[in-house]
């Protein structure tokens, strides 16, 4: 049989069948695009956009990063007072009432040969040490510049913590002012513009987070909140030496952040770390069917933990007064006021008043008068005999002798009964 050519082929080739009406249909209706309409919504849009960072894209990023960031420092930290402030925290360092971690970051983990703060926070308090036995008064004065340019590069070769670098940035602008202010200012903002696509390129980090930590006291939202800040924290301190990818470094800081908000801003009244710890610790084994122990250590002590779990203000969820009522009620319309007298006391206790008041009507002017000042009835407050005396010219033992007078002459009096029972319920 001869072989068909190509083109025979080609026209032998059955025809494709014509779409019937359901496949019409299938093709006509495309689902619409669905748009996001809530602010967590676009926020997660916006994540989605934009893409991860590829290890090569990363490193260039971070060596931008970490350049910008020096530049930043040295605009504050190689001043006078910025070396002032590093070397009194190297002092307060040295005497033992600041620990090297409070100064110098570590990596995430120490990996066995692995050096962290303990190992330099030593080395740069030796090197200072030298440098101010050496320069005189003021070792740190602008006229050794040079001298002083090698103690900058040591520290920021080993890196400063946000907070101590907030401290010295503050010390330096409040002893050189507004020309170094400004000049800080904009070195910042130069290293700002740099981090911004490391921080946009990493955010799904945070949502990965944020999400372990869901269901729990705080809102979604409010833990993405938290934990953008840890990761913005994560690019302030940053540094080479530690080996490790940006992300790893900065997931630790993201779920430090969420850890401690969900500690100190979780709680109307915010409860000591360790209870929080120990809390979450028994919502997770709960979750996953695992029934709490007895006691649970922490930090190297032991809790007894029914003895904590029955404590209302430990475990009880806070409830607010304006909360609704089936019957369109607040929740504080249903509480009693217990400062408050009642309807019922009110009323006895003005007819009291009434009956004391015609009862004195029985008595003469000046005896009525002095039961009036000596008891507060009709004024402000009661009175001293000494300043009834005195009001009406004689003696405090006389006003005393009036008034046993007549309160005997209300005693004898047909009210007197009454007067008495009323005194006693």
């Amino acid at each position: 049989m001869p072989r068909k050519t190509q083109s025979e082929k080609k026209l032998n080739k059955t025809p494709p069948r014509p779409a019937g009406p359901s496949a019409r249909k299938k093709t006509a209706k495309k689902s619409a695009p669905r748009v996001a309409t809530e602010p967590l919504q676009l926020y997660l849009r916006e994540v989605e956009s934009h893409k991860l960072l590829t290890p090569v894209e990363e490193k260039a990023v971070l060596k931008a990063l970490v350049g910008a960031r020096e530049t930043w420092t040295r605009s504050y930290l190689h001043s006078e007072g910025g070396l002032e402030a590093f070397w009194k925290d190297l002092q307060t360092w040295k005497t033992g009432d600041m620990a090297a971690s409070a100064i110098v970051p570590g990596p995430p983990r120490l990996k066995e040969g692995q050096i962290g703060p303990v190992h330099y926070v030593p080395r740069l308090y030796d090197i200072f040490e030298k440098h101010v036995a050496r320069a005189g008064d003021r070792p740190f004065h602008y006229r050794i510049r040079r001298q002083t340019s090698w103690l900058v590069r040591a520290i920021l070769f080993v890196g400063i913590r946000p907070k101590p670098l907030d401290r010295y940035r503050m010390a330096a602008e409040a002893r050189h002012g507004a020309n170094l202010k400004k000049r800080v200012e904009d070195a910042r903002q130069r290293f700002v513009e740099i981090r911004g696509p490391l921080i946009e390129r990493n955010l799904r980090l945070v949502l990965k987070v944020a999400w372990g930590f869901i269901p729990g006291p705080m809102s979604f939202d409010e833990l993405i909140q938290e934990g953008n800040i840890g990761l913005i924290r994560a690019t302030e301190s940053f540094n080479g030496r530690f080996k490790v990818r940006f992300s790893t470094y900065a997931y630790l800081w993201i779920r430090q952040a969420v850890i401690r908000a969900l500690e100190e801003k979780s709680r109307m009244i915010r409860l000591p770390v360790h209870l929080t710890h120990l809390l979450r610790k028994v919502a997770k084994d709960k979750r996953d069917g695992i029934e709490p122990p007895a006691t649970m250590e922490h930090q190297g002590k032991r809790y007894r933990l029914p003895k904590l779990l029955a404590n209302p203000s430990v475990t009880g969820s806070m409830v607010s007064l304006d909360q609704s009522r089936s019957d369109d009620g607040g929740l504080a319309d249903s509480i009693p006021d217990r400062a408050a007298p009642s309807p019922e006391a009110g009323a006895d206790l003005n007819d009291l008043s009434d009956y004391v008041q015609s009862s004195l009507d029985f008595l003469g002017d000046r005896h009525r008068r002095v039961l009036q000042l000596r008891f507060g009835i009709g004024h402000a407050r009661p009175h001293t005999l000494s300043e009834i005396g005195g009001v009406l010219g004689v003696s405090s033992e006389r006003i005393r002798q009036i008034q046993e007078e007549a309160l005997s002459a209300l005693r004898d009096c047909d009210r007197g009964v009454i007067l008495a029972e009323l005194a006693r319920g």
